[in-house]
Parts: structure tokens; C-alpha cells; sequence
């Protein structure tokens, strides 16, 4: 073969190869793909554990709130709700009418923020006696009422919230006159006790709160919450979610219990506990698509871009490399 061609140039066998320079966006483009691809398959694994360790602590901090707040209603509950100094006290039960009245009377003189009402009932649970604001009017028969049955046949305090349109919530509780387990009830003490300070608790607390939090009676209604749905619509049922999550901590005989809860396609970190003493809970809900942002989130998106950005750097520079170190003069 000759080394030269028709046009008297050398031909191009054993000759330096020339790049086709045209074609370097392919080049950096399938560069730059070849090492996204791998990268951005461990960034989705790296961000969704993060989110996974961002749900974990979100349901630990909501675990120790709920605590701290069952913890504090147990203590208010037993310290300004608990009616047994009277009706476990042989002196009040043998005591005549009129000295029980003015009894119940100095007792609500003490605190009216919480106490409104109280009435003695005869064992049949018919009012003989009643004291307080609402004392005027006509005398109740409380026998057909769930929570005087309750007391009734278990020989202890039992109680219901009741729910007004314009007045906070408010405790009703029975016990029995009763100085001890042998004795015959021979009647019942019934005190009104208004909840406010329950709410108040579930106000200040969910100040910081993300989401709801609140408390929830045996029934699975709300008593109070940070939002006020429970102001809006009083005696409304608690969010399914939360409902769900008491449900799941009853099952297994939990006293606290936390998880993430799937409702209607949307997932929510609960966290529930229950208040000592009693059938009530509290709750805290957060809606988990709407966590607020932490400083490990950021670091981790950032960490992501930064590394895509640094990719898109080197295909450029594997270009250039490409042309000094493939082409030959």
C-alpha cells in the first residue's frame, strides 16, 4: 500500500487519532450519568433514613411531652378532684343535713375555679341535698346514669365528663359514703367539677407542639386540645389516628405507647399516655409530611447537592482530561 494517497497526504493508518470534539455534551452528559445514577440510588437510601431518624426523635420528644402532661393531670386530679375526704370521713357521713351543706358550701367557697356543685344522693340515687350555684333548682334522679351504676355495684368513686356549649367541660363524680369495705353505702356524694385546668395544661404545653395535643376521655372524647377543636364543637370524638393509637396501647396493656399511624393515605407520629388513676389519655398528633425542619435534614439535602454539583464538575473535567490525554498531535 502506498503512504501516500491521490491528494499526496499521508494516509491515516498508524496516524494520530483526531477527537470529534461535537459530541462533548454526549460525552460529558453520559459521564455525568454513569455516576449519578449509582450516587443518587444511595442519596434516596441516605435521606430516607435520616427521615427515618428524624421520626424516631420527633416520637421520643412527643413520648416524654405526653408523659410530663399525664403526669401532671394525675397530680391535679389527685390533688383537687379527689372527693374522699368527704365521703370517706366517718365525721361527714354521720353528720346531720346542715352540717353537710355548710361543709360543702366552705369547700366550694375554697376553690370555685373548680367546684360548682356537690349533692348527697340516697342509695336509690335521687338528690336529698345540693349545694352550689345551681342548687335552686329541681331535685335529680341520677339511678339510670351509667357512672352511678358504676359506683353502685363497685363500691367506689366513678365518673363522667359532661360537655356544654359555653362552659369548660366538667368532671361529675360519684362515690359512695362509705368509711370502709364491710360498711353498707348507705349514700352517695356528687361533686361538679370543672376541667379548665386541664385545659389549661393542653393550652400551654401545646404551645410548642407541631401538631395537637390534648386529652381524651374514656369515651374517646376530646376533654381539651391545643387547637380548640375541642372549644369549637364540644364533646367532639378524638382524631381516628389518635383513637387507633389508645387502642393499640389498651391491646398490649401499655400505659404510654408511640407510633407512626397510617390513616387515608396520609401517615401521622402519635404518641399517647395514659393519666394515672383513670381512663383518660393524652395525646399528641403531628401530621408527618408537615414535621418541622431540623438541622440534620438540611446537612443531609445539602450533602446530596453538594455531591451531584461535584459530579457535574468532573464529567467537565473528564472532558478536558479526555482531549489532553486521548488526542494525539
Amino acid at each position: 500500500m502506498r503512504p501516500y494517497n491521490s491528494q499526496g497526504r499521508k494516509n491515516s493508518r498508524g496516524a494520530g487519532i483526531t477527537m470529534n470534539t461535537d459530541n462533548r455534551y454526549k460525552f460529558m452528559a453520559a459521564t455525568a450519568f454513569l455516576f449519578l445514577l449509582p450516587f443518587l440510588i444511595l442519596a434516596r437510601h441516605f435521606l430516607g433514613g435520616n427521615k427515618e431518624l428524624e421520626e424516631k426523635d420527633a416520637l421520643t420528644y412527643m413520648e416524654l411531652r405526653t408523659r410530663i402532661a399525664a403526669n401532671i393531670s394525675a397530680d391535679l386530679l389527685a390533688l383537687n378532684y379527689d372527693i374522699s375526704r368527704f365521703s370517706a370521713s366517718g365525721d361527714f357521713i354521720s353528720a346531720s343535713g346542715e352540717t353537710r351543706k355548710k361543709r360543702l358550701e366552705s369547700r366550694i367557697n375554697e376553690n370555685p375555679s373548680i367546684y360548682s356543685e356537690f349533692s348527697i344522693l340516697n342509695a336509690a340515687g335521687k338528690e336529698t341535698l345540693k349545694v352550689g350555684p345551681g342548687a335552686a333548682g329541681d331535685l335529680k334522679d341520677y339511678s339510670k346514669t351509667d357512672f352511678f351504676k358504676q359506683a353502685a355495684s363497685g363500691r367506689a368513686a366513678s365518673g363522667a365528663v359532661e360537655y356544654g356549649e359555653y362552659t369548660p367541660p366538667a368532671l361529675v363524680l360519684v362515690a359512695p359514703l362509705l368509711k370502709g369495705r364491710e360498711d353498707k353505702v348507705t349514700g352517695f356524694l356528687l361533686a361538679r367539677m370543672s376541667l379548665a385546668y386541664i385545659g389549661e395544661i393542653a393550652r400551654l404545653m401545646g404551645r410548642n407542639s407541631s401538631g395537637n395535643l390534648g386529652f381524651i376521655d374514656a369515651g374517646g372524647q376530646l376533654i381539651s386540645d391545643s387547637l380548640g377543636r375541642s372549644i369549637i364543637s364540644p364533646g367532639i370524638r378524638a382524631p381516628a389516628e389518635v383513637l387507633h393509637a389508645v387502642e393499640s396501647a389498651g391491646a398490649r396493656g401499655l400505659d404510654d405507647f408511640k407510633a407512626k399511624v397510617f390513616f387515608k393515605g396520609r401517615s401521622y407520629l402519635v404518641s399517647v399516655a395514659n393519666i394515672s388513676g383513670t381512663r383518660w389519655w393524652v395525646f399528641e398528633v403531628v401530621d408527618a409530611s408537615k414535621m418541622p425542619g431540623y438541622p440534620a435534614a438540611f446537612w443531609a439535602t445539602r450533602v446530596v447537592l453538594t455531591g451531584v454539583l461535584l459530579i457535574l464538575i468532573f464529567s467537565f473535567i473528564t472532558w478536558k482530561l479526555a482531549l489532553l490525554w486521548l488526542q494525539r498531535p
